[in-house]
């Protein structure tokens, strides 16, 4: 964890962290009123699964549209680690076949991501990095952050598998501030064919409290499912808020063809690909009624055979 600071053209952005809470700081008062984010998971970068076309273009759209980006889990696939009792060899791209096949895959990912590495707000582990981490005493998620930072100009925070980021945006000139907490968690549970993991977002609207936004990933499937919840104010009036919740299915198309493979054998089902934008809109008005709108655009692809 730790703290960094970015100024850009019109904002000024400042990220910070204390444990499981990421907080960035955005002033607002020279009138840049909207802002963007784009999110995903379930890269699995480095496997011959993954469609590194169709996630470069995408990283490229919102590196292009100036997004703030944000890794929730599993950007390695990294199943072929000595110790890993999942490798097989007829999943390992050919250039990873090397005795350095860890340090030399950190660095491969890095290099990938570099063009984007300024945009980059959060990278996070998912179950693929913590499996790696259990084995071989070896943090991916640490070493992709240090080398996006030393080597390719990045600004890039770690998060944990779970945890909240909160953006704070302030008017100083004007006294005029609200905010938008998100809570991520990498995901959990299995394949869920039938509800494509849905039934998740009534499980954490329970739990989480006063999230804006809820993140999962993990299963591969995606979902927008925004549920509203009422309440009542401390001057007594009827208030309405909403919970966006969002999961993001990545970029691994282990299905293939439907003719082998682990994901075959397990009866899993073919997954969409991609992640999804959210843009959070400030509108001014007095100090204690300024609000954040919050606009959820899933980016979906069909899948398309690699190789």
């Amino acid at each position: 964890m730790g703290k960094s600071e970015t100024i850009g053209e019109t904002s000024r952005l400042k990220t910070s962290q204390n444990d499981a809470v990421t907080t960035v700081r955005i002033e607002y008062s020279a009138g840049n009123m909207e802002h963007l984010l784009f999110v995903t998971s379930d890269l699995h970068i480095d496997s011959v699964a993954c469609a590194r076309e169709q996630l470069i273009a995408d990283l490229t759209e919102a590196t292009e549209r100036g997004a703030k980006i944000m890794l929730f889990g599993d950007v390695f696939d990294a199943m072929q680690g000595k110790f890993d009792p999942r490798r097989n060899l007829d999943d390992l791209r050919p250039e990873y076949r090397r005795a350095d096949y860890y340090d030399y895959v950190v660095k491969d990912v890095a290099r990938i991501l570099s063009p984007f590495a300024k945009n980059i707000l959060l990278i996070t582990p998912g179950n693929h990095e913590t499996a790696v981490l259990k084995a071989s005493s070896i943090s991916l998620t640490d070493r992709l952050v240090y080398a996006l930072n030393m080597e390719h100009g990045g600004n890039v925070l770690k998060g944990g598998y779970g945890g909240w980021v909160r953006f704070m945006f302030q008017n100083i000139s004007g006294g005029m501030r609200t905010s938008v907490k998100l809570k991520y968690h990498h995901g959990f549970g299995g394949d869920a064919p039938v509800t494509r993991g849905v039934i998740h977002t009534n499980r954490q609207q329970v739990y989480v409290k006063d999230a804006d936004i809820i993140l999962n990933g993990h299963n591969h499937h995606a979902y927008y499912v925004p549920i509203v919840s009422e309440t009542v104010s401390d001057a007594g009036k009827v208030m309405f808020t909403t919970t966006h919740h969002v999961r993001t299915p990545g970029y691994k198309h282990d299905y293939g063809d439907g003719s082998k493979g682990w994901a075959i054998e397990k009866g899993f089902v073919p997954k969409p690909m991609g992640g999804a934008y959210i843009k959070m809109k400030i509108k001014e008005g007095t100090v204690k009624k300024t609000t954040c709108h919050i606009c959820v655009q899933p980016v979906i692809h069909a899948p398309e055979l690699v190789g």
